[in-house]
């Protein structure tokens, strides 16, 4: 299950063929597209999963899957793909309310080590998502004839200013395939996970999807 959250609250809740005719939603819709921080570079990758149950491997490492798999006495009855986003899932996560200074979050992100970070409201609920990408855009600068003060005011705006929203979220319960599907198609480095009131209970990046798959095949494979 999917909802799609934007500075109002939750836009729409449904499966993901339902998000995917939303526009602004799909990356090449969106009026400002994201720039993801610390891309794993696995987009190739991610989309063979999603189709195909596995990650792009060379001939020489499917060969060695097809081997190892017929030696599996009891092959397995379910894959990465049916892993609950819950199960893989990063439960610490750093939320900024949405009147954060692009000063304070862009402080709080590098303490913290966070590539972005949903935006909630004063009820704790998502509204949208700001990477440190957006913190640093060059045409949001000030000029370079600019005084010290437009650079402040610029400092102290909140982030909700530049953040991307509307933002799609998954549910806890979502399996992997979906996941990524909504992943692939939003062009986002991961998905807000929030529960059924919309507060935000942790993190799917592409790196968590792209390891369950990795681990689901045998690590020894790509050794």
């Amino acid at each position: 299950m999917f909802s799609v959250y934007g500075s109002t609250g939750r836009l729409f809740r449904g499966t993901l063929d339902q998000m995917r005719q939303i526009d602004k939603v799909r990356a090449s819709d969106r009026t400002r597209a994201l720039e993801p921080i610390a891309r794993d570079g696995h987009d190739s990758a991610v989309r063979e999963a999603v189709e195909y149950g596995a990650p792009t491997v060379t001939t020489q490492q499917r060969s060695a899957i097809a081997a190892y798999a017929t030696t599996q006495q009891t092959p397995a009855q379910h894959g990465w793909y049916d892993q609950a986003v819950s199960d893989v899932m990063s439960r610490t996560v750093l939320s900024l309310p949405a009147d954060t200074s692009i000063h304070q979050a862009w402080q709080q992100m590098q303490h913290h080590g966070r590539g972005q970070a949903p935006v909630v409201n004063e009820s704790g609920i998502l509204v949208g998502m700001v990477t440190r990408a957006d913190l640093v855009r060059l045409e949001q600068w000030p000029g370079p004839s600019a005084q010290q003060q437009a650079w402040d005011d610029w400092r102290e705006q909140a982030v909700e200013s530049i953040m991307v929203t509307p933002v799609p979220s998954v549910a806890p319960q979502t399996d992997l395939r979906h996941a990524a599907g909504a992943l692939l198609d939003s062009d986002l480095p991961g998905l807000p996970v929030v529960d059924d009131d919309g507060q935000v209970v942790g993190f799917v990046s592409r790196g968590d999807v792209l390891r369950a798959a990795l681990r689901d095949a045998g690590l020894s494979v790509w050794g």
